[in-house]
């Protein structure tokens, strides 16, 4: 089995289209297949290498792996190739009619009620016509000639597919600078590469169409296809790759786990219960095309950020040690990871708790009885603090001034951490010494 997935170079890679790419490798993993990354770039005007290379980095950081990569403007002899079988079987046919005339045709069939297709009229030209329209420095566009009959096929989403070729106009192939457009590379690098499955989204039913043809006129096997529905936003928008407030690259900086991403764009719009997952190889095991829905699942950053919260609880302290040690050297990484991992959307906001065990100073402007923080401080436990110092300290506390429930921890908590709620305490204690409280409460 060999999948792929075929990004054109010319934009950010966003959320919709990568899901493309993650079904694909999931797919071939779980079937022990082999997935290849094809690049897109024979739009020469737009494509970029930048935008090449942060589609691979992109794919890389959320774990997609490939057993070949090609672009296909490396490819241009294969192709040339192929369009001469084509042009030599007359499946390939010049039309010289300019974009405004096919504009007024287009408009003359509509206002008649017809469907907007091409009329075929370039076959009616001679070989005599049409050497003398190229002589005069007319350049031809080529459009690939559909036969007439039922294109259908088993789509392994969808079911079964049709389509009336006599509905469908005769694909542009080639412009009439010569550059292909995509139909016609791609079937090609599907059947060089032998593509046994191809997973796209819905908006390329019609494409496939035109694609069984081609695949036929150059007499080659015709993969499977299955057609998944759009990834929508939450106003039920698709999304585009010039949008990149929803690209991967995006949703990185904004410090969300790779493998949540991958978690959620492998089980959006499934039959799978969407819960905290920390390992790939249990997506690819879990992951079942027949799972996926026929509905447009909608994307919600609020899901997201709260699938993203619930992976970052389900991290032990030794898988995310080397990022704790980057930000801070000196603190227990295991204290401080039990302290701040319950808290936190983000692993950057790991930050905000080494600020709370840092702080000092907590009682100026928040109006704490003076006398309190003296039976605090007074019952104070011995060093070396641990996870029971906490329940420990304030049950003297409790003992010495019959303060409970929301009076006596409340204050506390506002002087350990100057703020009114947050993390468990009895994780705080073990990160501090008997200075750094005293600090805190303003004594030194």
């Amino acid at each position: 089995m060999f999948t792929r997935f075929a990004p054109s170079p010319t934009g950010l890679i966003h959320i919709g289209n990568v899901r493309s790419a993650i079904l694909n490798w999931a797919f071939a993993k779980k079937n022990n297949g082999k997935f290849i990354l094809r690049i897109d770039d024979t739009d020469n005007e737009r494509s970029k290498k930048k935008y090449e290379d942060l589609i691979k980095n992109n794919l890389h950081w959320l774990g997609l792996d490939w057993d070949i990569t090609f672009n296909q403007s490396s490819r241009q002899n294969l192709y040339e190739e192929k369009i001469k079988i084509l042009k030599d079987s007359k499946r390939l046919y010049p039309c010289f009619e300019t974009p405004e005339e096919l504009s007024l045709k287009k408009k003359s069939l509509l206002s008649s009620g017809k469907p907007p297709i091409y009329d075929r009229s370039s076959l009616n030209l001679t070989a005599k016509e049409i050497k003398q329209k190229i002589s005069e420095g007319i350049k031809p566009h080529w459009r690939f000639k559909l036969e007439d009959k039922i294109i259908k096929w088993n789509d392994l989403l969808k079911g079964e597919v049709s389509f009336d070729s006599k509905k469908l106009s005769d694909p542009v192939l080639i412009r009439e600078n010569g550059s292909l457009l995509y139909h016609l590379p791609s079937v090609i690098d599907d059947i060089s590469e032998n593509i046994t499955d191809i997973i796209r989204g819905e908006d390329h039913l019609s494409n496939t169409a035109y694609h069984i043809q081609i695949f036929e006129a150059l007499n080659s096997n015709i993969p499977n296809f299955a057609h998944h529905p759009f990834l929508t936003d939450e106003q039920g928008k698709g999304f585009s790759k010039r949008i990149g407030s929803l690209s991967i690259e995006s949703l990185k900086d904004e410090d969300f786990e790779s493998i949540t991403i991958l978690n959620y764009l492998i089980n959006i719009g499934s039959s799978n219960d969407l819960v905290a997952e920390k390992n790939i190889e249990n997506l690819i095991k879990n992951f079942s095309l027949k799972n996926i829905s026929s509905a447009s699942p909608k994307f919600s950053k609020e899901v997201l950020t709260n699938l993203n919260k619930n992976t970052l609880k389900n991290f032990n302290v030794h898988e995310v040690s080397s990022r704790i040690s980057v930000l801070d050297k000196k603190l227990s990484q295991e204290m401080l990871w039990k302290f701040s991992k319950n808290n936190i959307n983000f692993f950057s906001e790991i930050k905000i708790f080494i600020d709370i065990i840092k702080s000092k100073n907590n009682i100026v402007n928040n109006n704490i009885n003076s006398d309190f923080l003296d039976v605090a401080i007074e019952t104070l436990p011995s060093e070396p603090y641990d996870e029971e110092t906490w329940e420990k300290w304030t049950n003297l506390i409790k003992e010495k001034t019959n303060l409970k429930g929301k009076e006596l921890y409340l204050p506390l908590r506002i002087a350990l951490t100057g703020q009114d709620k947050g993390p468990e305490m009895k994780y705080l204690l073990p990160l501090l010494n008997k200075q750094n409280i005293l600090e805190k409460f303003g004594k030194i």
